[in-house]
C-alpha cells in the first residue's frame, strides 16, 4: 500500500543524527529502538529499510537448521585444509 504523503524534511544533527518525522515514523509503525539497514545509492541519495529483528532471527534460525552441523573433528579438519590451500 503506498500512502500519499507530503514530503518531509529532516536535519542532520553535529553528531550525525537525523529525526525521522513523526507522520513516517507512525506510518512505518517504528518505534524507539527499531534499527535500520542503511544503504547509499549515490553521493545525494541513500536508501534506509526498517529492519524486523524477529523475522530476520527466524530465517537464521531456519538457516541453521538447514546446514550441516560439524564435529569438533571435521571442525579441524576443515581449518587444516585451508592454511593447506593458502600455502
Amino acid at each position: 500500500m503506498v500512502m500519499q504523503m507530503s514530503i518531509e524534511t529532516a536535519k542532520m544533527s553535529e553528531r550525525g543524527q537525523i529525526i525521522i518525522p513523526k507522520e513516517i515514523r507512525e506510518f512505518i509503525e517504528a518505534e524507539e529502538n527499531t534499527i535500520f539497514t542503511i544503504m547509499p545509492l549515490d553521493k545525494d541519495t541513500i536508501i534506509m529499510k526498517k529492519l524486523d529483528k524477529a523475522k530476520l532471527i527466524s530465517e537464521f534460525r531456519d538457516l541453521r537448521s538447514s546446514v550441516k552441523k560439524l564435529s569438533p573433528v571435521e571442525i579441524d579438519k576443515e581449518i587444516t585444509d585451508a592454511r593447506r590451500s593458502k600455502r
